[in-house]
């Protein structure tokens, strides 16, 4: 959520306009449902590590090139990743809970999942503008965004293989 909350307002401090600043947020919508749709499609085919890589990748790839460009299409661009990756993470993780765990306790695990994503959708915002505040830029929270996607990347490619995608 760091990166809706705070997109336009980075948008501005590159020279955007309000208007076509706040137009980033309709291409990561855009690119969201695209993400939740091509994701489901490809979860179904080739399971939930691929997919999960599949939204983990495209985020990570904006989030480094936010930190190296300051192309005002260019963001577009990145945004697009981002949406993409962003919407892809809505329609993988009930799945997976289930692909793992069978569908005896997939209330309450889904539950707990969305319970500490909250969290950090809360915090993260949060903390991302104190790091603006403090430093006058973003790159140390793109930064510490692209590493926690990062380790996550690692996490989803050390999960064990399932029947569903040993099949």
């Amino acid at each position: 959520m760091t990166i809706p909350t705070h997109i336009a307002v980075y948008g501005m401090d590159m020279g955007m306009t309000g208007a076509r600043a706040a137009l980033l947020l309709t291409v990561i919508g855009a690119a969201s449902m695209a993400g939740r749709l091509a994701t489901g499609y490809f979860q179904d085919r080739l399971g939930s590590q691929a997919a999960y890589s599949a939204c983990f990748i495209p985020i990570l790839i904006s989030l480094n090139a936010m930190l190296l460009w300051d192309n005002h299409t260019a963001l577009f661009v990145f945004m697009a990743l981002y949406g993409f990756g962003h919407g892809g993470f809505f329609s993988v993780v009930s799945p997976t809970v289930a692909e793992y765990f069978g569908m005896q306790s997939h209330g309450a695990l889904f539950g707990i999942i969305l319970f500490f994503g909250t969290i950090g959708g809360a915090i993260g915002p949060i903390l991302a503008g104190m790091v603006f505040d403090y430093s006058g830029n973003y790159d140390s929270a793109f930064i510490t965004l692209a590493v926690l996607m990062a380790l996550g990347l690692i996490l989803v490619l050390t999960l064990p293989k399932t029947q569903a995608t040993a099949a």
